[in-house]
């Protein structure tokens, strides 16, 4: 039985995907060090912390130091956050539908709190959500299941009862990882790729997720209690 949704945050619940990779480059570009945007899409989904100590192994950098490139790089987004963010299509108003048939809401994110709570200020939806988990508080992040299970801990949901939400192809091993069905909402460049049929269900958009009810039929949740 499906008793919670657990979402991803960027690129599902807030459209700020393009600012990790605006803030990636800049930050890499104002320091002289080769950053582009195929080498961002390459960690999607992944803490910045490792991101950003990846490419220092990688590339043998040191300086300007991991701390710094984070700082700088979590600052932009924030910024971008606050004067661009915008809730992905869809999101309110499958919100207002978990809550009214008393479905839990959770969140599940590589991104650290202070991000989380920029989104959450940005977007105005802290209330809709039982419980929020970042990979900052675990000891791994994602593909590891960490995140998904302190999320699923903090809602007090058993993790086979949960809907996992991903944008992210390392998003989805994550919550497969822990237990959980997914659905997949790539970007539209990425939907036709082949890794993302690892998910019980893909989708374009939210609003999927809950249109199959307005039409008076089976919504995708309840279509997925027998998996």
């Amino acid at each position: 039985m499906i008793e919670a949704v657990i979402f991803d945050m960027d690129g599902v619940i807030i459209n700020s995907e393009p600012f990790w990779v605006e803030a990636e480059i800049g930050v890499y570009t104002r320091y002289g060090l080769k950053m582009t945007e195929e080498m961002c899409v390459q960690m999607k989904g992944t803490r910045i912390e490792d991101v950003v100590k990846h490419w220092h192994s990688v590339n043998n950098w040191s300086e300007p130091s991991v701390e710094v490139l984070i700082n700088e790089i979590v600052e932009n987004v924030i910024v971008s956050i606050k004067e661009r963010g915008k809730a992905m299509p869809g999101l309110l108003g499958l919100l207002e539908y978990l809550q009214d048939n008393k479905i839990k809401i959770g969140l599940a994110t590589s991104s650290l709190y202070c991000i989380i709570d920029a989104v959450m200020d940005k977007l105005q939806i802290v209330g809709y959500f039982n419980g929020i988990n970042s990979a900052e508080s675990e000891k791994l992040g994602k593909p590891a299941p960490d995140v998904y299970l302190g999320a699923a801990r903090k809602i007090r949901v058993n993790p086979r009862n949960c809907i996992a939400v991903e944008d992210s192809y390392t998003g989805l091993l994550s919550a497969k990882a822990a237990g959980m069905l997914t659905i997949a909402m790539p970007e539209k460049s990425e939907y036709h790729l082949k890794k993302y049929n690892i998910a019980d269900l893909k989708i374009k958009s939210l609003k999927e997720i809950i249109d199959l009810d307005y039409q008076g039929k089976l919504s995708l949740i309840n279509s997925m209690q027998d998996k």
